[in-house]
């Protein structure tokens, strides 16, 4: 397993949204399966909404494929990881 599934994993456990949790959730288990008729069996959905949630979220966000949608989302985190990061080292330096 990649960077990517973990990065998307704290995405999906973080989402306010539970639509792009279940988003977020179907695309790694698509990463970790290789196809969607197995990751809608692993989790016990049909392969059509396994495919229709994968699509959704790379449309959400401008992605061609799967591995680009992952790319954006581990992007993504990181950027909000470095903003919480200076946001608590700002707290400590004003004590």
């Amino acid at each position: 397993m990649t960077a990517y599934p973990a990065c998307a994993r704290a995405l999906a456990e973080d989402s306010a949204t539970p639509v792009v949790r279940r988003e977020l959730r179907t695309l790694l288990a698509y990463l970790e399966t290789g196809s969607h008729k197995e990751a809608a069996r692993v989790m016990a959905i049909a392969e059509s909404t396994c495919r229709q949630r994968v699509s959704r979220l790379m449309a959400r966000v401008g992605a061609s494929n799967a591995a680009q949608a992952a790319w954006w989302l581990r992007r993504e985190l990181a950027m909000e990881l470095a903003e919480d990061f200076s946001a608590v080292v700002e707290d400590d330096n004003a004590l």
